[in-house]
Parts: structure tokens; sequence; C-alpha cells
């Protein structure tokens, strides 16, 4: 099995920054490491560089051109946008690779204790994943989905978050962004709706405060386009157990519609996908 990052997410990052701030993308490989020092991004000449990491190893950098006449918080806005669009993806990516890795292996029943996986060695750069024409992170149209709400209900935040990032690719959203990052940017449904076609990630779903609570419960009380965000939520706890919690009760009645038991879901992607699409996703009109 072998994925790559769709070039859809980067030329969509790139017409965002360019209508928001209008600026333009690079993406390179980082050759020198000591380059970066202890900042989250740093300057070259004009340019804002943003390192691309995954579990620690560092894909590469985002660079963007002439960005000397930008205010810290615009900067830091830039950083979060090409974040959540870019790591996300290369996550994916990652856990694909070592499953996939993890598989081979056991079919050469070959003795693990003298085998390094896939993951502690350092990662190909975004150039490398990008060029790489053998398989299409998202192929033919986007799914639609049955409901802007779904619930993952799970006893490992790391799977609960796996199979979000699968929900996310399903459905061709350009960015996976955790509900705790941008929710001080978030004071209406409108607010939400206007950040487009990502997908919006409420780990720990119980630890919402009533204000936020009420905010996703206005989003989720329209009819939502494909146009607008995704909500996935999750917790370590079952709909019981959230039902004993500070939870409002209507908000966990809307949990319990599109709940997916992690737990119960098959262990390969391929499997995984199928699950999700059948669960999921509308079915698609067959032509006559």
């Amino acid at each position: 099995m072998q994925t790559t990052l769709d070039s859809s997410f980067v030329n969509r990052l790139k017409q965002i920054l360019n209508s928001r701030y209008g600026k333009g993308l690079q993406i390179r490989q980082l050759m020198d490491l000591t380059e970066l020092g202890s900042e989250e991004v740093f300057t070259r000449g004009r340019d804002l560089h943003i390192p691309i990491r995954v579990n620690g190893s560092i894909l590469g950098t985002a660079v963007v051109p002439s960005a000397d006449d930008l205010n810290e918080e615009k900067r830091q806005g830039v950083a979060q946008l090409v974040r959540m669009a870019l790591e996300p993806a290369m996550y994916k990516w990652y856990l694909d690779q070592k499953e996939a890795n993890l598989v081979e292996l056991n079919k050469a029943q070959l003795d693990l204790d003298n085998v390094r996986l896939f993951g502690e060695e350092a990662l190909p750069s975004l150039d490398e994943i990008l060029n790489d024409t053998s398989g299409d992170l998202n192929e033919g149209p986007a799914s639609e989905l049955i409901s802007h709400l779904i619930h993952l209900e799970g006893k490992s935040e790391n799977t609960n978050k796996k199979v979000a990032l699968q929900l996310h690719e399903l459905t061709s959203r350009w960015a996976f962004v955790p509900f705790k990052d941008i929710k001080a940017q978030l004071h209406s449904s409108q607010d939400i709706a206007k950040m487009g076609a990502m997908t919006i990630f409420v780990e720990n779903v119980e630890n919402l405060n009533p204000a936020e609570q009420e905010l996703l419960m206005d989003y989720i009380a329209e009819e939502r386009s494909s146009e607008e965000p995704l909500i996935i939520t999750s917790s370590l706890a079952n709909l019981a157990e959230l039902g004993k919690s500070s939870l409002a009760s209507n908000l966990v009645d809307e949990l319990s519609v599109n709940c997916f038991e992690v737990d119960r879901a098959p262990l390969t992607t391929q499997g995984l996908k199928e699950v999700l699409e059948l669960f999921f996703m509308k079915d698609t009109p067959l032509d006559a």
C-alpha cells in the first residue's frame, strides 16, 4: 500500500492564502535543520518559512514569499492555515505507511526485534511525496455525507483521530483542524459555516463548556452544504457515560444519531474506508 499527498490540498491552500493575505506559497525540502532553532516559524530574507512536522519528523518547509509586510498576528494566521491543511494529510500518510510495513513484516514472518519499522527513520520530504504519482488520496468526486455531525466512540485517542482523518479524506476536505485551535474565533454558527469545506475535530467532546455546546448545536440545527465544515466529535466514554456527563441532553441525542464505534471497525485501511462509506456516505444515484 502506497499513498501520496493529493496536490489539490496544496492548490486549495494557495488559493486561500492569495485570497486572504495576498501571498503565494512554495513547498521546499528542508536542507539545513540547524536553521530551525526553537521557533515554530522563521524568516529568511523577506520570506516566511513554516516547518511541516509529523510525529517529530520534518518533511519540509512551506515558504510564503515576501511576507515581511505581515504583522505578527497575520504571520501566525498564515502558519496555522498552512499547518492545518498539510499536517493532517502527512499524518495520515505516515500511519498508512507504518501499517503497510507491519503487514509486510508479518507476511515475511521476520523477527520484529531485529527490524526497524517505518517511522523510526526520517520521513521523505514534501517534494518527494508530491512528486510521487503511484497513488492518489482523492480519486473521483467527493462523497456526500448523510450528516455534518459524526461522533466517534473509541478507547484510543490515536485510533479515534485516525478514523477522523479517514472520514476527512473520504470527503476531500481541504483542511483538518482541532476545534480547540480555532474556537476563540467562532462566535456563531455563521462563523463556523464561513470556514468552508474543512473538517473540525472536537476531541473529548465531554469537555465542551455550555457555550461551546450551544455553538455546535446551533450549527447542526440547519441544513448544511458540502462547502461547509464537517464536525467530527470523539470520546473515550460511551454514550451512556456521556449522558451522565455535563453535556446537554439534546447534544448527546445528536451524537447518538451518527455514532461510530471505532473499536469494532476493521483494522485495515481499506476495510475501514469501506465501512465508513457504508455508514456515513449518501448513495450515489445510478444512471438510467
